[in-house]
């Protein structure tokens, strides 16, 4: 299985990444917390975004984690492992 971990999925860079990645791929994992909402208010947030991809994209599966949780991150890289080919930081 070949993965592709994205991080900062739910905004502009990320969600193209993952339209550019989903048809290529058997896995994209979509990381995005929608810090975006509650920095700069609801209609600020990326959540139309991320649900527009897993509509989209069966073989899209987001993780709302924050990068800075170690251990979460930690957890998906466990789950993934050496299936994991590429690593796109987007995430601000």
């Amino acid at each position: 299985m070949r993965v592709i971990v994205v991080t900062g999925s739910g905004g502009l860079v990320g969600s193209e990444a993952v339209r550019f990645y989903a048809p290529r791929t058997d896995v994209v994992v979509g990381i995005d917390n929608d810090l975006r909402a509650r920095f700069f208010g609801p209609e600020a947030s990326t959540g139309w975004n991320v649900e527009a991809l897993k509509t989209r994209f069966a073989n899209y599966r987001h993780e709302t984690v924050d990068i800075r949780d170690a251990d979460a991150i930690g957890r998906i890289f466990a789950e993934y492992g050496s299936d994991i080919e590429l690593v796109l930081h987007t995430a601000a």
